[in-house]
């Protein structure tokens, strides 16, 4: 679970820094920035996964676009970004070792930074990178202002360790050197000097245990842009079990989940709580299925309706294959960490969408239940224009962020424009810092919904 991440000299950010709950959607104008937080979440996830060079071809934008751009003058030499993250209590290896993890908050820092060759030529490089326990009488973390439940407490946070597992030092000669420190404190130095890949992303199995579950939970990190033209189709029995990012593969993971989760009294398996959702969600609905093509190896979707009509998945609506792609992903037994999930409100009904924002919040993980924890963690991160999204939504416990641009003069007396994210203030006489934002500013914005709904 990604609880807080700091960012400064990438794209539009500049010293910024938010905590994020389980449920958090950032709210703002096109070009406000909100765009760019999942740019760097990306961008995290790949240096977890492959070299710099690769993983930046991801992102919009390439090279010296990456790095912020003061009003006048040249880019920034270097961005940075720290994530604090919440792990989960084990992980299991490619080879079916299971990691027990003693320490579970983790402070992981990376800097990139764009340096001329010898052969005068911009490379970027990994400049540092460390990972560092977040100490139980330094914690601060309180998703929803408020702290977990005993029970959580108790299953997920655990503090055993006070030195760092990953670092980057300077020798006598200035070079620097990644250092490497497992759960033996036994030590191992890199040479840092012109690094085109993390040290974590080399961390492919359990020898070092808790850089091993920090770079499973970052490759864990899922981006959906569910496309309707991708939804609509059959997909291949042997397609991957995890849902796709635009969803191409959805009637193989309903298939998958039935086969995991039925049994004789529950021939369905979890298909139940799926299909519960969603005739929930949309009147008129009674059932789903998942047929299979044995000759074509394939599976397809059909939705029935009241009537008792079957429709395949060629002439159901957009917003209704969009609604079942997150109710599957969710719903999922084996689905564990953080979704992005950008504009829920494209293609479905704004007397919908509230309904849809609110069975996501109660499908992610909340801390302060006290309840007896068996599942994996889990949390959405969505950014968002509409007000009807804004409506379904409890501003003042923290599940919404109003992102802009600002103005500001730096040290060096240059003009920078940057993005800022705000919580809600709790009235409008007391702000505390120019990090709040007035609740009648939210009313106001609120009062639109009449004019889309």
């Amino acid at each position: 679970m990604l609880t807080r991440i700091e960012i400064n000299g990438f794209k539009t950010f500049s010293h910024f820094g938010i905590d994020i709950n389980p449920f958090l959607v950032i709210l703002g104008a096109n070009a406000s920035g909100k765009s760019n937080l999942f740019d760097a979440i990306r961008l995290l996830k790949r240096l977890a996964e492959t070299d710099l060079s690769t993983a930046i071809q991801d992102l919009r934008g390439v090279g010296y676009e990456l790095f912020r751009q003061p009003d006048q003058g040249e880019p920034v030499q270097s961005f940075s970004f720290a994530v604090e993250v919440l792990l989960e209590p084990e992980v299991f290896d490619p080879w079916g070792t299971q990691v027990k993890i003693n320490h579970s908050r983790i402070r992981y820092e990376v800097e990139i930074e764009r340096r001329i060759d010898k052969r005068g030529i911009e490379r970027l490089v990994i400049a540092s990178e460390t990972a560092k326990p977040i100490l139980a009488s330094h914690e601060h973390w309180l998703p929803y202002h408020q702290k977990p439940a005993k029970a959580f407490q108790k299953h997920f946070l655990k503090y055993a360790r006070e030195t760092d597992w990953l670092s980057t030092e300077k020798t006598q000669t200035g070079q620097s050197q990644f250092h490497l420190h497992d759960d033996m404190l036994k030590g191992r130095t890199r040479s840092a000097t012109a690094a085109e890949a993390t040290i974590l992303s080399s961390i492919t199995n359990a020898d070092y245990p808790h850089l091993y579950a920090l770079r499973e939970e970052l490759r864990s990190w899922q981006f959906l842009q569910l496309a309707p033209h991708s939804l609509r189709r059959p997909s291949a029995m042997d397609a991957p079990r995890k849902l796709l990012p635009d969803g191409a593969n959805l009637p193989t993971v309903l298939a998958h989940i039935q086969a995991e989760t039925k049994s004789d009294d529950f021939p369905l398996g979890a298909l139940v709580d799926i299909r519960a959702d969603l005739v929930h969600l949309i009147p008129g609905i009674v059932d789903i299925r998942i047929e299979k093509d044995s000759p074509r190896r394939e599976y397809r979707i059909e939705i029935v309706m009241h009537e008792g009509t079957a429709y395949s998945s060629n002439v159901v609506s957009d917003g209704t294959l969009r609604i079942l792609a997150l109710l599957t992903q969710f719903n999922d037994p084996q689905h564990q960490g953080l979704v992005c999930f950008e504009e829920p409100e494209n293609g479905i009904h704004p007397q919908r969408l509230k309904s849809m924002i609110q069975r996501l919040r109660e499908l992610v993980t909340q801390p302060q239940e006290d309840a007896f924890w068996d599942e994996p963690l889990s949390q959405i991160l969505m950014n968002s224009h509409s007000p009807v999204v804004l409506s379904g939504l409890e501003v003042e416990k923290g599940e919404v962020m109003f992102a802009d641009r600002v103005s500001q003069i730096d040290l060096n007396q240059t003009r920078i424009r940057k993005t800022r994210f705000r919580e809600v203030s709790k009235s409008d006489e007391i702000v505390a810092d120019q990090n709040q934002v007035w609740p009648s500013e939210v009313e106001r914005y609120l009062a639109t919904v009449d004019k889309t709904v």
